[in-house]
């Protein structure tokens, strides 16, 4: 059984580790995505201050004014920080790789830059969320990634079984078995430092790899993953959005509509504005309610009537199943932030993790080849190199 582990971690590392490689890199990235974005478009974080901040409809009517065909806007996402600015989203044109999003300034309703989402000549950090999490090869390439995610779970499991210690012959050997096993030897050679390097941050690192992998396939198949979480803890199906009991009227302005969902989350911070899609379709805001642990994800939301304000749905992350909150902690542990910037800085490090063992599994396998190869020459000198990670 160990034998196959070992065959299996090996091929399967050696065809599929690059592609791995760059999925963590990316993911390394993103962590700090709004962070770099800002960095690298200064523009969108360049407005002048003001006594009266600007309001919601205010910064919709800008946006929708700056995006050619004032197409009706979808969604708003708040400023993640102070000095951030408004993003308003809408739909993704023609033969473009994503939708169209406006940065508008907080404080006079300023537009400060149009830009299409996944296009890197306008916004590089959401074009490596497009190879991140589709390989820039849209639903095909998401799927890719799902299946990637499937594969590093196996590595890390398969991993786990080939470093557990074999059982120790002699009274010194079981003293010092998991000492070994968990410490990089400086005495050996070259062949001897790079498996124990990795050997050993292929286990520290095995924790948040299994959480990043798991996370990312929840987010790529959410449907199979809640099918299989449903069978062991209690999720309550997903619920249909509602509509507004009434479908025609005048709509209610987005100032009025989260001055009702703060009513409905006191304490909570509104993250996102779901406009209605028509006329019958309602609002939606999402919140990081009070006492969520993430900083920039929300939750918790409410659907509201888009004529009357009349509440419909309200889901809050701390009273909803034990199922449905495993599922809704996906997002933020995947990128770190349900762990806070400490969490982040770790994600960022596991990101790194399948390219550094990529390396290292690279250069064993190659220098075990070259043995071989050398093995088969007659009066070739050998090197004491060991034949599988079970003689280490």
């Amino acid at each position: 059984m160990r034998k196959t582990f070992f065959i299996l971690h090996k091929y399967a590392g050696l065809i599929l580790g690059l592609l791995l490689s760059l999925i963590g890199l990316t993911g390394s990235l993103l962590v700090f995505d709004h962070a770099l974005d800002e960095k690298l478009a200064p523009e969108t974080v360049t407005f002048k201050a003001s006594e009266r901040p600007a309001t919601y409809a205010e910064i919709f009517a800008a946006a929708q004014a700056a995006v050619p065909g004032n197409p009706q806007p979808t969604r708003m996402m708040t400023p993640r920080q102070a000095g951030s600015p408004f993003v308003v989203r809408f739909p993704k044109p023609e033969g473009a790789p994503g939708p169209v999003e406006v940065s508008v300034s907080p404080t006079d309703a300023e537009v400060l830059a149009i830009r299409g989402w996944g296009d890197f000549a306008t916004s590089e950090m959401t074009w490596f969320y497009r190879l991140h999490y589709t390989l820039l090869a849209g639903g095909t390439g998401k799927t890719v990634v799902g299946f990637m995610g499937l594969l590093l779970m196996v590595f890390c499991l398969t991993g786990l079984v080939l470093w557990w210690p074999k059982k120790p012959r002699t009274a010194k050997s079981r003293k010092d078995r998991w000492k070994r096993a968990f410490t990089i030897s400086r005495t050996g050679n070259r062949f001897r430092f790079y498996f124990d390097v990795h050997k050993v941050f292929g286990v520290y690192f095995l924790p948040l790899l299994l959480m990043i992998s798991f996370s990312g396939v929840t987010l790529v198949f959410p449907q199979q993953v809640r099918a299989v979480v449903g069978t062991l803890f209690t999720t309550e199906p997903l619920a249909a959005l509602p509509q507004s009991r009434s479908s025609s009227g005048t709509a209610l302005s987005a100032d009025d509509v989260v001055s009702i969902g703060a009513e409905v989350f006191p304490g909570g911070e509104l993250k996102r504005i779901y406009l209605p899609r028509n006329s019958a379709d309602s609002y939606g805001l999402s919140y990081r309610a009070a006492g969520e642990v993430w900083n920039n994800y929300g939750a918790s939301f409410v659907r509201l009537d888009q004529y009357t304000g009349e509440v419909l749905m309200v889901e809050n992350v701390s009273e909803i199943p034990l199922g449905n909150k495993i599922l809704r902690w996906q997002f933020p542990l995947h990128n770190g932030d349900a762990l806070g910037l400490f969490g982040r800085w770790l994600v960022l490090l596991a990101g790194f993790a399948p390219a550094l063992l990529f390396g290292t599994g690279m250069y064993l396998w190659w220098k075990k080849r070259n043995l071989k190869q050398r093995a088969a020459k007659p009066q070739t000198a050998a090197i004491d190199v060991p034949s599988s990670p079970a003689s280490l």
